[in-house]
């Protein structure tokens, strides 16, 4: 199994190309109403589908993970961006991406 680094809530780890969301969440103890939030460059996605190995999302090309659980208070421009909430009001894909708040086209 490969395995590559990336930055989880702020924590450089080594996470298992094939890994999901939910294996993620039980290996680094997040509580299970966390949702991860991926980043990509310039592109947010929000993963709806806990089951799917995140190398088949675009989730899966991030180097920087975020957990944010429901009300909790917002700890950069990327966890404020208001489009995080409409996804997770009305998921229709297995993730939702949106463009990354502060960067200019």
């Amino acid at each position: 199994m490969e395995t590559r680094w990336a930055t989880v809530d702020g924590v450089h780890v080594q996470l298992p190309d094939d890994c999901t969301v939910d294996e993620l969440r039980t290996a680094l103890y997040k509580p299970s109403d966390a949702v991860l939030i991926a980043v990509t460059g310039d592109l947010v996605s929000v993963v709806h589908d806990e089951e799917q190995p995140l190398t088949e999302l675009v989730a899966g090309c991030a180097d920087t993970y975020y957990f944010r659980r429901p009300d909790e208070p917002d700890r950069n421009d990327v966890l404020a961006a208001p489009e995080i909430e409409s996804a997770l009001e009305e998921p229709t894909t297995d993730e939702t991406t949106f463009q990354r708040p502060g960067i200019d086209h």
